[in-house]
């Protein structure tokens, strides 16, 4: 069952999620999705995108370690998944390392 959490946090994001184009579709959004990986966000796309949802949802944004996500070299990039921002949000604060 999808909470207005969930809802609200795939209507974000659902913007940002541009056309592969080595499909010529757009990628469908699930809670494995990753910001990083999945979407290739840039650091500067992926910072505007997640302080609105720690905004709206109240989190602290230096509660995240962006360096985790957004390494200098993407082979040592963390997933940043859509379901790791709905549980922080359920949460009421960044739940990972």
């Amino acid at each position: 069952m999808v909470d207005a959490i969930e809802k609200r946090i795939y209507e974000i994001i659902k913007p940002w999620n541009g056309i592969t184009w080595s499909a010529f579709k757009v990628k469908p959004l699930t809670g494995e999705t990753s910001l990083n990986h999945s979407l290739n966000m840039d650091p500067i796309e992926a910072a505007d995108l997640l302080l609105e949802i720690f905004d709206e949802f109240g989190l602290n944004f230096e509660d995240l370690n962006f360096k985790i996500y957004f390494a200098k070299h993407r082979k040592d990039e963390k997933p940043l998944t859509i379901n790791m921002l709905i549980e922080s949000a359920r949460a009421g604060r960044w739940l990972y390392e």
